[in-house]
């Protein structure tokens, strides 16, 4: 047996493995490899603490198959990191230790690993345009699963791959791409800078959202959500002049959302006071 190595480490956790039985080193997984594993003497400490309870692979169901890149949860995330520095037909025993911000340990995970298998796949920067399309669309549909399980972070995170995958396709080939397709990416695109600022609102990171807001709007200028988000930001901001001709604009595109007309009401009701208590310093001024 091998001595403990570190897989990963950062102030709050820490990932270690230590080798039981080697593997073959050709054989290693990586992006969206096929991995079947078999985990056994899984002992967790402090089991009242839950860290993660949407963890798949600690869960009692799983089915023993992992797909490298699949991941939601950060124990998920952490258990993948392992999975990527294992050989196929490797057994390991694997430890991640978590701590709070005292850099106390709270909860630590043991288990031991087995790589039964790999799928080798094909390295992404060998794959095709349309395939590329097809994982940043598996990526984007299963943020929004994420988002309306309301589970911002993870929803984050598929997004962010999704849009890797995105960027992967560039330069575009003319000749290689319909114009069908090139639409298909544009739209997808769009999407997924509206979903980073929908993310990025519920951080509070306003500027982050404006910024991406006005991606969305350069490609697509009439877009209702990225003109009422990029609204929202302005507002958070303080810049109520900018979330008025917004709104203005969203209710014009869409006239039958209510949550638009509020949102120009609130947006009026502050421009209106800041318009009268300007008037009223000024009137002040010449008395």
């Amino acid at each position: 047996m091998q001595q403990e190595s570190i897989v990963s480490t950062r102030p709050d956790r820490e990932i270690t493995k230590k080798i039981i039985t080697p593997g073959d080193y050709s054989i290693v997984p990586y992006e969206e490899s096929r991995c079947k594993i078999l985990l056994s003497n899984v002992h967790t400490s402090n089991e009242d603490l839950e860290i993660d309870v949407e963890s798949r692979i600690l869960n009692k169901n799983f089915d023993g198959v992992f797909i490298i890149g699949e991941a939601d949860t950060f124990i998920d995330k952490d258990f993948e990191l392992i999975l990527q520095q294992m050989c196929c037909g490797e057994t390991c025993i694997a430890r991640i230790v978590y701590k709070n911000q005292n850099f106390e340990v709270v909860k630590e995970i043991s288990c031991e690993i087995e790589l039964k298998e790999v799928t080798e796949e094909q390295l992404v920067s060998d794959w095709s345009w349309a395939r590329l399309l097809e994982a940043a669309t598996h990526h984007k549909e299963q943020g929004v699963a994420l988002i309306q399980e309301k589970r911002v972070i993870d929803a984050f995170r598929r997004f962010s791959k999704a849009f890797k995958f995105l960027v992967a396709i560039e330069p575009v080939n003319p000749e290689e791409i319909t114009d069908e397709s090139l639409n298909e990416i544009k739209d997808l695109k769009v999407k997924l800078y509206n979903n980073l600022a929908h993310c990025q609102l519920q951080f509070c990171e306003y500027q982050a959202a404006l910024d991406l807001c006005n991606r969305a709007i350069i490609l697509d200028n009439d877009n209702v959500k990225a003109l009422y988000r990029r609204c929202t930001a302005y507002h958070c901001l303080q810049m109520y002049d900018e979330a008025w001709k917004d709104i203005q604009k969203v209710v014009v595109l869409n006239p039958n959302d209510k949550t638009a007309r509020n949102k120009a009401g609130e947006i009026k009701g502050i421009l209106d006071k800041i318009n009268a208590e300007y008037a009223n310093v000024i009137k002040k001024m010449f008395i």
